[in-house]
Formats: C-alpha cells, structure tokens, sequence
C-alpha cells in the first residue's frame, strides 16, 4: 500500500483525528476527512530542490467539481470539508499525504521525520532547508508550535471554552509542548501516552504562523514566545483569526498576503458559481508542477459527463455516478478514460439524541434502524452502477479491510437489522410509549438527487412504521450540521474516510469534535482510549469490533454503504489516478499533464 508520486501533493489539513464532510452518496469520489484522518501517500528526496518553473509545461487542465471552496482553513471544526480539500491538494505540503489506495507517502522532499524512542515515544522531525511559504517565509519552528497550538485543546478562555475551534484534537492532544526556538528546522514530538497515529500527527506546512501572527497583532518572534509563555491574553487574537479568519465566500478571495502557499500552486481567480483557477508556484521548492494552470470548475452534477464529452472540462470524478454515467462513460471510450472502485467514503444517517429529542430513547433509534430499507437502497442506487456494492454493517470497517467479515460476525446484530423490519420498526415504538407518527425532520443536502432518493425510500418506508419523515433538503446542511443542531433530528450524509484507525474517536467519543448529536457512552469512551494508544494490532481490531457492538446496541447512527468511486478524464491527460481517501481526484494534480503538452 505504497503510493508514491513527486512533490508535495496533498497534505491533509484535516487532522489526524478527523473525518471530512461529504456531500457525497454512493459513488462518493473520495472526500471524507483524516477521518477523523486517513491515509496518506509521500515522496522521497534528498532536500529542497529550489524548484523553478522549469519543468512545468504552458497549458490548462480543468477538473470539474460540485461545491465551492469555503475556507482557506479547513483544520476548524466548520470547515473540515471535502470542498476545501480539492483546492488544498494544491496548496500545501508537508511531512505526509495520501496516496491514491489510501496509503501513507512520507514527503521527503518536504522533510524527514523518524520515530526515536518508544518508551515514552518520541518522533523527531527536520524540515529540509530551503522549503518556505509562497512569499518567501521559511516553514519553522512558528508553525509547528502554531499547529500544535491551535491542535492541541492546551487553550481555554475565562469561561472554560477551548480558545481554538479545530476540526480534531486527537493525537496532537498527548504531544507535550515542543521545545524549539523562532527559525528552527528541527523539532521533536514527545507523547505522553503512545499513540497509534503518531506517524500523521505534524504536517509543519498547513497554517502560516506568520500570517495569523500578524493578523493578530504580533511579530512571528512574539507568537512563539506566547506559546512558549502559555500566554492565554496573546493567543486569543490568533486564536479569533485561526478560527474565522481564512473563511471566504464565493468569488472573493482573500488578499494575496493572507493566502500565501506551501504547495506547488497558487491560488489566483476565483469566479463566483464557475470556476477557481490555481497556477502554478514560481517559487516552489519542490518538483515543479507538470502543468501551469488548473482550473477546478464548478458544474452540477447532471452537467459533468456532457462538459466532459464537448471537451469543456478534462477531468470528471461525479459524485453520485449512476447506470446511466457508466453507459455514457462506455460509449465515449476513445475518447475519454475511466476506472470504477470502491472507496472509503461511507454515506450514513445520523441522529439527534441529546435530552428531548426525538431520538433520545434508544427504542426510537432501534425502530429507525429497522425501517430504513437498506438493501432496497443499494440495490436500486448503488447495484447498478457496481455489482460489487453491498449494504455496509459496520462504521470503523469497510467490505476492502480483511477483518471486515470478522468483525461483522462477532458486532453485527444480524438479527435485529440484518432485513429491513417495518413491523418489528411499529411494534418498538409502541413498546416505546411513544405517540405516533413520530415527526423526523430528515436534512440532507439539496443540491444532491441522490440524496433525495434514498430520503424518498426512507420516507416510503419508515412512515409505515410509525414515523413522519419530513424531507428538509437545505444548501447548508454542512453548517447546520455543525451550527444548528436544533434545526434538524436526522441527517443523511457521508464521511471521507481514509482508514486510518483513530479518526472515529471525534466521532464517537462524548464531547469529541465531530461528535454532534449528544451521544455519550462510557464504554464506548474507555475503549477509544484504549484504541488510541494500542500499537498491536490485532487488540486494536477487538477494541473496535467491541465498539461496533456497544454503537449497534446503541444505534448511534445507521451506516448504508461504502461509495461508488468513478474518475472520467479525456484520452489526452494523463497522471490522473482514482483515488479512496477524502482527498478526492485532485490529490496529485501535480502529476497531471497533457499528452504531448
């Protein structure tokens, strides 16, 4: 599982501990978040090379994609997204990324690091000389003791409330403070406690430290020293401009200053509802870009295979592929290319279960699990497009890992929800004492006809057992999903998984950052503990075939099935790979190039 391509790729903003959002359904094109963290793919060499423009070829390759960018930052818990991420795949490197099976590249171009002691552990970094942000600032010891900083939950305001907002703590959190000084390439990471993910822990490249520095008022020299200091007053300005101050909206990109980048690519023109064009970094350190220009251009999704046919964009990755899109994409060969896989995106329904909800009672969860139509779902959505496809039973394994069917075996209740059960979905209810229908206000992206199909089967089902599903299809379910947890009782949506084996603890954990539903269970807690500092592997795959087990018995959510991933791209490019993490089909837009260009 090693994938290895040059320069600094994709370096995933998403921490270690956390998943991406997704629009995404069946044929999800590979977005999902670290799942928490996922995999990651890397390149070798010897230090920074002083990368020039030689070697990039004059040109415009244009990949079609179905949501805007949102933020510059997507390590905060709001813009922990797969949107992001397309862009970012571009603009920032660093110690690691994600290869096209999911697997971890180290980027030795970037830097090297090395695990130097087990007991307690310790990984000890350099960043190669030479390797700077896009306007000319070194990448150093300001931005590993910002990442850490703003990673870490080390912060808390005079009410208790953590001073940064990111997407996930997990790892970063046991990393005892580095000690290095402003300009340094060297760091270590020394951990509290082992932690199975050490290897993705630092990335170095993702955050200017020196631009959140001045934004909040200070010189690079005096951030380090306020992280040094521990000093709450000074990091709170950082903190308000980390949190909110890279957010953009459509077509307005912040100035050039604020955006400096890491990666082989600069952001340069955004047109709102159209297109956003990145080009390639005069002054980047690494293996220079084979292309000049890309351009990720936004099309619905009903328009990406006729774009791609007419030649108006180069490369498609649909996120909802259908018979209909594979037939198309058939007639087309010739003239155009394109593999069909499995990934690690999995599309599930989660609900709200804090106090008073509707879901607070664990009856009305099972009775929802049971009425969903599951198989009538993939049969009908997912079959077609890949015969392959099968309902997926569990959340922290999927159908390509070896333990899956191991696992299934000893967590899954068969019994209980193995078939769709729409008596056995009324009868729970009335044991629940519950008056009926029970009314779900059911969110799920508007812009995603998938979606609306798989809401359309739930409703046709489930309100036969009892229940009121009220589509509310909304533009901004991401944000509601986070923000406004009060505007909805279940929600359909997918997670960008990588595979890496902490990322579910943001999702399951109490309190944890992508954990949004008031879900807690002590059992469930202990455990992830216990996965995150276990270093055998075959006791980490019973820790979490236990936690399969206490999540089912709980129903903490219902997952429906792992996606359909299909990268469509004209006979004339070449380089583009499909790709199973969250980072999507831009993971390598470096490597991308036209035939004879």
């Amino acid at each position: 599982m090693t994938t290895k391509y040059r320069g600094a790729a994709f370096v995933s903003l998403l921490t270690a501990g956390a998943l991406a959002l997704t629009a995404c359904t069946e044929g999800d094109g590979g977005t999902d978040a670290p799942e928490p963290g996922q995999n990651v793919a890397t390149d070798s060499g010897e230090g920074a090379t002083g990368g020039t423009e030689e070697g990039t070829q004059p040109g415009t390759i244009t990949v079609a994609v179905d949501s805007e960018m949102t933020a510059y930052n997507s390590q905060t818990a709001s813009q922990n997204a797969t949107w992001n991420t397309y862009v970012e795949n571009g603009t920032r490197a660093g110690f690691w990324s994600y290869g096209a099976d999911a697997s971890i590249v180290r980027e030795e171009e970037f830097g090297t690091y090395e695990k130097t002691s087990d007991d307690p552990l310790i990984v000890e970094y350099t960043i190669n000389d030479g390797v700077e942000w896009s306007d000319g600032e070194p990448i150093d010891c300001d931005d590993v003791l910002l990442e850490w900083a703003s990673t870490s939950d080390s912060y808390t305001d005079a009410q208790g409330k953590p001073l940064f907002s990111p997407a996930s703590t997990t790892g970063m959190e046991d990393v005892i403070k580095p000690d290095c000084q402003p300009g340094d390439k060297k760091f270590a990471a020394e951990y509290k406690q082992p932690y199975v993910d050490w290897e993705l822990t630092f990335q170095a490249g993702n955050i200017p430290a020196h631009v959140a520095a001045k934004e909040a008022g200070l010189t690079p020299e005096e951030l380090v020293t306020a992280i040094q200091e521990d000093d709450v007053k000074a990091l709170t300005p950082v903190a308000e401009f980390w949190n909110k101050g890279w957010d953009m909206n459509p077509g307005k990109l912040l100035p050039d200053e604020l955006i400096p980048s890491s990666g082989p690519y600069l952001l340069d023109n955004w047109q709102a509802g159209q297109s956003l064009t990145l080009t390639a970094n005069p002054d980047y350190w690494g293996t220079p870009p084979k292309t000049e220009t890309i351009v990720l251009r936004l099309l619905d999704e009903a328009q990406t295979l006729s774009a791609l046919q007419n030649g108006e964009v180069d490369i498609i990755n649909p996120s909802n592929p259908t018979v209909d899109t594979v037939a198309t994409l058939e007639g087309l060969q010739g003239q155009v290319e394109f593999t069909i896989a499995t990934d690690l995106t999995w599309s599930h329904v989660d609900m709200q279960q804090g106090e008073g909800r509707v879901f607070e009672q664990v009856e009305v969860r099972q009775a929802f699990a049971k009425c969903i139509p599951r198989d009538l779902i993939v049969e009908n959505l997912n079959v077609p497009v890949n015969p392959d496809s099968q309902v997926l039973d569990l959340r922290e394994f999927f159908p390509i890992n070896e333990e899956y069917e191991t696992v299934r075996s000893e967590a899954f209740p068969e019994d209980l929800y193995g078939e769709t059960d729409v008596e056995g979905a009324a009868q729970l209810l009335e044991d629940a004492g519950v008056e009926t229908p029970v009314p779900v206000r059911f969110m799920f992206d508007s812009e995603n006809p998938v979606r609306e199909d798989i809401a359309a089967f739930i409703k046709s089902s489930c309100d036969e057992a009892g229940f009121d599903i009220q589509p509310t299809p909304d533009i901004d379910w991401g944000a509601k999903l986070t923000g406004a947890p009060g505007e909805y009782d279940a929600v359909l949506f997918a997670w960008a998984g990588s595979g890496v084996v902490s990322s579910g603890a943001a999702l399951y954990q109490t309190g944890a950052g992508q954990n949004f539903y008031g879900y807690s269970n002590p059992e469930v807690d202990k455990l992830w503990d216990q996965v995150l500092i276990e270093v055998d592997s075959a006791k980490s795959v019973q820790y979490r075939s236990d936690i399969e087990s206490l999540l089912w018995e709980d129903v903490f959510n219902i997952p429906l099935f792992v996606g359909n991933n299909v990268t469509a791209f004209s006979s004339e490019i070449e380089g583009v790979e499909n790709n199973a993490s969250q980072t999507g089909v831009t993971f390598n837009m470096d490597e991308w190039s036209r035939i004879g260009g």
